[in-house]
């Protein structure tokens, strides 16, 4: 009997959480819900002290957060892509409002990104020697247990790429790393264009890419733009690049992953 005892305890624990109703299910999850979104941060936290850069902030995609804002202060060109995120990357995001109502319901997933906290030394040369900043940056992010492990690339002075290496599920390759071929020489509007382009990086690399525009007031520039582009067995990125640069010199890309869809929105950023 006292062999047996533990084993009994053990199976009416698990008997009382998988005997739980939607309803105390639900009221879980909105619990933790409701804790993680209070923590958010509208945006980072960026103080230069006298001799280092203090970066704060809590969100579902820290990294991007921080980056978007650097770019945004100091006029750095940064384009940044998600790796495709694993089970161990995303987090139940079901609105409260929904679940009280559909307890039952389907669910909607998000990035379980949180809090993020660095100090970078600085010098005098800051802002404008971004190299001081960018790599140790994602080092430390990379060690910060946040979904995701990133890489810098830089493309010139002021320009960079920041590209996914892994996911919870192990390493990667970056979407945008996929040789193609890409022909828009009819110099059609860059709307279509950019459709078009993901359609075929879609093709070739099995994965679904949706072009996103920039859901800002500057798409009206985007819809005026025009885009004339052949590209023989050049990465997808360098494509890209091209093409945007024919758009606005300032452009960047975020392209995110979305767990519920299982696809890749590719999406225009306007400084």
């Amino acid at each position: 009997m006292g062999i047996r005892s533990p084993f009994a305890a053990l199976l009416r624990l698990c008997l009382l959480v998988f005997h739980q109703t939607p309803e105390q299910n639900a009221a879980v999850h909105i619990k933790a819900w409701t804790e993680r979104h209070s923590q958010y941060m509208s945006e980072p936290r960026i103080e230069e002290k006298e001799s280092f850069l203090e970066i704060t902030t809590n969100a579902p995609r820290p990294l991007d957060d921080v980056l978007a804002a650097l770019a945004h202060q100091h006029g750095w060109h940064i384009n940044y892509e998600d790796p495709q995120y694993g089970k161990s990357d995303i987090a139940d995001d079901t609105a409260p409002s929904w679940l009280e109502q559909h307890p039952s319901g389907p669910r909607a997933y998000g990035i379980a990104g949180g809090a993020f906290h660095v100090k970078i030394p600085i010098d005098g040369y800051f802002p404008d020697d971004p190299i001081q900043i960018l790599p140790p940056l994602i080092d430390a992010y990379n060690r910060s247990g946040n979904p995701g492990r990133f890489q810098l690339r830089v493309v010139s002075k002021h320009s960079f790429d920041v590209i996914p290496t892994a996911s919870g599920e192990g390493s990667q390759t970056p979407l945008l790393d996929t040789v193609m071929s890409f022909d828009a020489t009819d110099d059609g509007g860059a709307y279509p264009t950019l459709r078009k382009f993901c359609e075929e990086l879609s093709r070739k690399t099995g994965h679904r890419v949706v072009f996103g525009g920039t859901g800002s007031p500057s798409e009206n520039r985007l819809l005026q733009a025009h885009i004339r582009q052949h590209s023989v067995n050049q990465p997808a990125r360098e494509i890209l690049r091209q093409m945007y640069t024919q758009v606005g010199s300032t452009d960047c890309w975020r392209l995110f992953y979305d767990p519920d869809s299982n696809q890749f929105w590719l999406r225009m950023h306007l400084w």
